[in-house]
Parts: structure tokens; C-alpha cells; sequence
């Protein structure tokens, strides 16, 4: 049988869309694995603390509204500004049988009193995940963190870990060019890089897993800012901007869910448009959500109106990044102009700012629509 070759490509090195999603579920024979990220720019310090203390609460509730699980944890944060860009990791073990399950997280600061809240529907199914996620997790001066670059200089060490379900043949870490074979690897899988990569970072990682004839290619989870994507939006806003993407049958379901069922019909929306199923990651709603936040980035003009709320940010987060832009800043007798060129789809869409304040608005609307 010709070997098959699966990219799993779990979020990237090279600046690629990451897992939007800052809570990720695994399931093995031990049980289910939950992964709590949470940003490192969440934690609030007062002004003279050199640490933060958090309470962490879970409680995971089955279909029916009861509660089969609940965990308290106290998380003791330092104020170091090297942490600044990083993530820090909460791992959580849990028996729990086939069903349909709803995990609340709520991380309170005991001392400031400010508190966050999240929640994140999940199934347990009969299968095992196949390949799970390749964590990286850095520890310097006691403290462990997911980082946002592979630097070893000041670290004590970088624990890469993965956990699967297959019957691996194989482990194979690159490093640099540099090749470490492992074989028959058990799940979970740890190992220090530092071990085996001793300068004082490492450009290139690549992972690839053999089972039998199948192989599958893997990224490390790094640290990017659409981590706490869920953090920024609220749950209407999150429904909202699937109005950009949604077909008109989609729309007219998710239009009428009631508030209390904003969460499941989002997951439920990304569950129908996933172009893996298989895997943990949805290609599509990470590339969705990167294009949320880079159009708040570059469009928002006032806290009324946000970037993905404003045309040339809608028209961003349906077709992403123009293949060219023309502009005409200074006209006479007319509004100042913006055009948006996309050669591979055939469209142009063209942009005034008819009150001079930069509120740059679509002035072809029907063109959007063509042929979709």
C-alpha cells in the first residue's frame, strides 16, 4: 500500500493560524486529557506585587445539567516581564463515558477580586484521539509557561510532550536539519530538547509520527495572540461575525438561537464547516478568527466601531487580504478612495471615506454578493 501522509499542521512555526480556542480536549484509555491555556496578558497585577494568586474553578456537567466533575487549584503567578507573550498550561485528567459534556472554567484573582469565566461544550466519543496536540513547555526559574519562540538561552528546560492513541513505529524530531529518531515511542511522549538541542535556540522543529505505513507530520503549539480570541468577543459578537461566512440557511438558524444557546450553536457552526474532522484543529475557524482580529487591528477606528464591524473589515474577513490595493488619498471635488483588487476571484471592491474621518465605507455592496 502507498504510504499516505497526513499534515496535521498543529498550529504552526512560520506564523500560521493557531488553535482559536485557549481550552483543547484529548481522549486515551486513562481518561480525557483537558488543556486550560491561558494568555499570560489575562493575569492582573497590583502595583507593587511581584506575584498574582489565582482560584481556578472547573465543573463539567453532563447533558442533562448534572454535575459529574469539579476541580479547585490555586495558581501562583509571577510579574516577570520575560513572561510577557507566553501562555500558561493547566492540565487536567478526567474519567468521564461516552456523552455530551459542558466545561465551565472560572479564573478568579483573590486579590484584586477580578474574575473570568469560559465555557466550552465537548463530546466523548468510543474513538481515542488519534494524534494529539505537540505541547512545548518551557520552565525558567521554576516557572512553567508555553512560549512563543523556541529560545533555550535562559531556560532550564523545553519539555516537548505528545500523547497518541496509535501504535507508533517511530518518533522523528528534526532539529535544524539535525535528525532524532525514537523508536517505538509510548504515549505520553517527554523529552527536554535542551537534551538533544544544546545552543541557544532552535529556528526549525519538525515532528513526524509513523504507524505502520501512514506518517504524520506535526507542528509544536506555540504561543500567539488569537489564543484568547474567546476573551475578547463576547458570545453575541462571536455569533455575529459568523454572519460574514454563514450561507443563508445557516444564518437563518443561528439568527433565531436563543442567548443561552449562543455557545453551542457556535461550536455546532464550526463543527459542520470543518474541513478535518478528524483532527483537532479546524483550519477554518482558526483562519476565520485570525482574520477577526487583524481587521480589529487595522480597522478599528473608535470603541463604536470596531474593525470587523466596518465594511473594509468584513469584506477582510470573508476574502482575506487583497491581492492588490490602489488608492486615491487626494482627489478634487470627490471623497478620498480605497480599492481592493482580488485577481483569483475577479472582484474589485471599492472603499470611500465620504466624511473625511477615515470611516471608509463599500461603495459597490452588490458586488459582494455576486455569485455566491
Amino acid at each position: 500500500m502507498a504510504k499516505r501522509l497526513f499534515s496535521l499542521l498543529l498550529l504552526g512555526l512560520l506564523l500560521l493560524p493557531l488553535l482559536a480556542q485557549e481550552i483543547i480536549f484529548e481522549r486515551y484509555e486513562s481518561g480525557i486529557e483537558i488543556w486550560i491555556i491561558l494568555p499570560y496578558e489575562l493575569v492582573h497585577f497590583g502595583s507593587e506585587d511581584t506575584l498574582a494568586e489565582y482560584q481556578l474553578s472547573t465543573q463539567i456537567k453532563d447533558s442533562r445539567g448534572k454535575q459529574v466533575a469539579v476541580n479547585e487549584q490555586t495558581l501562583e503567578i509571577p510579574n516577570w516581564d520575560w513572561l510577557q507573550g507566553a501562555a500558561i498550561p493547566v492540565q487536567q485528567s478526567h474519567n468521564l463515558p461516552t456523552g455530551s459534556y459542558s466545561l465551565s472554567v472560572t479564573l478568579r484573582n483573590r486579590k484584586l477580586g477580578d474574575k473570568q469565566n469560559y465555557e466550552r461544550s465537548f463530546n466523548v466519543g468510543s474513538q481515542a484521539t488519534e494524534i494529539g496536540q505537540a505541547y512545548l513547555i518551557a520552565k525558567r526559574e521554576g516557572f512553567s509557561y508555553i512560549p512563543s519562540t523556541m529560545a533555550m538561552d535562559e531556560l532550564q528546560s523545553l519539555l516537548f510532550r505528545i500523547s497518541f492513541a496509535v501504535e507508533a513505529q517511530s518518533l522523528r524530531l528534526t532539529i535544524d536539519g539535525i535528525r532524532h529518531d525514537f523508536e517505538l515511542p509510548e504515549s505520553p511522549f517527554e523529552l527536554d530538547l535542551k537534551e538533544i538541542a544544546p545552543q541557544d535556540s532552535i529556528a526549525d522543529l519538525s515532528i513526524d509520527l509513523t504507524e505502520r505505513n501512514i506518517r504524520y507530520q506535526l507542528e509544536p503549539l506555540l504561543y500567539r495572540p488569537w489564543f484568547s480570541f474567546s476573551t475578547r468577543y463576547s458570545l453575541k459578537d462571536q455569533l455575529d461575525q459568523l454572519r460574514y461566512v454563514a450561507s443563508q440557511n445557516e444564518w437563518r438558524v443561528l439568527s433565531r438561537v436563543p442567548k443561552n444557546k449562543y455557545h453551542n450553536a457556535i461550536e455546532s457552526f464550526w463543527q459542520a464547516n470543518d474541513p478535518t474532522p478528524g483532527t483537532i484543529r479546524n483550519e477554518n475557524r482558526d483562519l476565520f478568527n485570525q482574520r477577526v482580529l487583524q481587521a480589529d487591528e487595522r480597522f478599528t477606528l473608535h470603541k463604536r466601531l470596531k474593525g470587523w464591524k466596518s465594511d473594509r473589515g468584513r469584506i477582510y474577513i470573508k476574502f482575506g487580504e487583497p491581492d492588490q490595493i490602489t488608492t486615491d488619498a487626494f482627489p478634487i471635488g470627490r471623497a478620498a478612495s480605497i480599492s481592493w483588487h482580488y485577481f483569483r476571484l475577479n472582484r474589485v471592491f471599492v472603499f470611500t471615506d465620504e466624511r473625511g474621518f477615515g470611516q471608509y465605507t463599500l461603495r459597490n455592496k452588490d458586488d459582494e454578493y455576486d455569485d455566491l
